[in-house]
């Protein structure tokens, strides 16, 4: 089967170059390609970097990354998700595969891309993997788009029952799935937590930004003076970089935390089941409804290697069944102070996590669970 995966932003708002993405950073797209790949499928990875002055392939694990220079950006004053190839559509022309599949369908470009995709009767999943401040707003405008794809994979309850009952959208297209996977072989409980509480943040550190709708860790920044305050002598590692480090860095001063607060930069994946398994909790720092495993990346890695997850809900904190949802900030701290007193109610919140996720959110599952989606979408006789 002729697959091809669209990663259609910039990674300017990641401060990430081509050449660093394809070859030294994990991401879930490359990941998906990989497995496919190795499933015996001709797979490219369409992506767009406007560090080139002109289309780049590039051949990555098994299959092909392109790359695309940006023609233009819309709407503009966005950092992420507004960018546009007219030269990606030409190359779906003339790749013509058998299957597209769209990672984050709230791009601006999706509503062009999807009738292009579907106008020679392509079959088109699109995929969620992240929030948008205008969801709600974009997806009635994609309305249309949203109604030609053929099936829809969210990660969350949230996500489904918007597209099932706000959007009225037929259930059958609506699939909930992981939006990405973890390998339980490596990410798995390696070291038992620090006698003195860790807590970790791992990730991109984008610029300051309200929690709600993109991954805030410098409201983690008063949360550590505030438990320092409450005599908790706990430590936050950090581990990513992005645009918001060099002030992240600068308010921890400003705080007085500095010396309670590690900056390792970028790490390589291996280090961190290590990173996962010493520390207490691992925080998620943006708006969560539940702690979801199904929704990727840190929540799943950190749950596999048995450590609970905690994330922003300012109108229902409380521990959940896999962690810790707190008001973002320092009024979270007597939560975060209660749940490292009490050790045991961690511990199982982290077993049932490491449970599900071996059980769930393995890559094998979940690149199984996507390649039944494609061979139900693509008939047999159709497959070149």
């Amino acid at each position: 089967m002729k697959l091809v995966y669209l990663l259609l932003h910039d990674f300017r708002f990641a401060s990430i170059g081509l050449e660093e993405f394809a070859f030294h950073r994990f991401h879930f797209s490359k990941e998906y390609a990989r497995r496919m790949a190795q499933l015996g499928h001709e797979v490219k990875l369409y992506v767009m970097s406007g560090e080139i002055a002109r289309k780049k392939i590039l051949s990555v694990d098994g299959y092909e990354l392109k790359a695309f220079r940006p023609s233009f950006h819309f709407p503009p004053f966005m950092r992420f998700g507004n960018t546009h190839s007219i030269e990606v559509m030409a190359e779906l022309e003339q790749d013509a595969p058998d299957l597209v599949h769209f990672h984050n369908y709230y791009l601006w470009n999706f509503p062009y891309i999807v009738p292009w995709v579907k106008r020679k009767g392509t079959p088109l999943v699109a995929q969620y993997h992240g929030t948008d401040p205008i969801r709600q707003v974009k997806a009635r405008a994609f309305y249309p788009s949203l109604r030609l794809c053929d099936s829809l994979i969210v990660p969350t309850y949230r996500e489904e029952r918007f597209l099932t009952r706000t959007l009225r959208l037929p259930s059958g297209r609506v699939v909930r799935l992981p939006s990405t996977g973890v390998d339980t072989r490596i990410f798995k409980r390696v070291y038992p937590p620090d006698p003195e509480p860790l807590l970790s943040y791992v990730g991109r550190i984008p610029l300051p930004a309200t929690y709600r709708w993109e991954k805030a860790p410098h409201l983690l920044l008063p949360l550590v003076k505030a438990l320092l305050g409450l005599g908790v002598r706990a430590r936050l590692v950090v581990a990513g970089d992005g645009p918001g480090l060099p002030i992240m860095k600068s308010s921890a001063s400003r705080l007085g935390v500095e010396t309670s607060v590690d900056f390792l930069g970028a790490v390589d994946q291996r280090v961190l089941p290590e990173l996962y398994s010493r520390s207490r909790l691992t925080f998620v720092p943006m708006y969560m409804e539940d702690i979801e495993p199904f929704w990727g990346g840190t929540v799943q890695e950190s749950l596999a290697c048995g450590t609970p997850v905690a994330a922003f809900n300012e109108s229902s904190p409380g521990p959940r069944r896999f962690g810790l949802l707190l008001p973002p900030g320092g009024r979270g701290a007597p939560l975060v102070a209660r749940s490292l007193a009490e050790a045991d109610s961690l511990s199982k919140a982290g077993k049932e996590g490491s449970d599900f996720i071996k059980a769930h959110c393995d890559w094998e599952s979940v690149a199984a669970g996507v390649a039944s989606i494609y061979e139900r979408l693509v008939p047999r006789s159709r497959r070149i």
